[in-house]
């Protein structure tokens, strides 16, 4: 059984590469594929653990909001490996943001949506 979770907010694919870093661990954690002010979905090359919490951080092409990063909490919801290939889509709720880091994933999300 999956878990189905309802959303408010429709994810955004996003347009452009934005690599995110796993906080505590460092190092590469996967890439930004869509987004809401409330979820993230990645691709990465390991599998993630489902219901365990990560601290992450979106590296932004640009800066937005005085930063160059957006740092968030997030649990990780569902992984299922990507057929073919030897990577994994992984879904993310956002369980903690600062209000800034939730304007930087808004004016993310407005100028790289496809």
């Amino acid at each position: 059984m999956t878990d189905q979770v309802e959303r408010k907010h429709l994810r955004v694919e996003l347009n452009k590469t934005i690599p995110i870093i796993d906080v505590i661990n460092g190092g590469n954690f996967g890439e930004l594929v869509n987004a809401t002010v409330e979820g993230i979905m990645i691709i990465t090359d390991q599998e993630i653990d489902t219901h365990s919490i990560y601290q992450l951080a979106l590296k932004l092409p640009v800066e937005i909001e005085g930063s160059m990063s957006v740092d968030v909490g997030a649990d990780c919801l569902w992984c299922r490996k990507v057929e073919n290939f030897h990577r994994y889509w992984a879904g993310f709720q956002i369980i903690d943001a600062s209000d800034t880091a939730l304007k930087q994933i808004e004016e993310l999300i407005a100028h790289y949506s496809k």
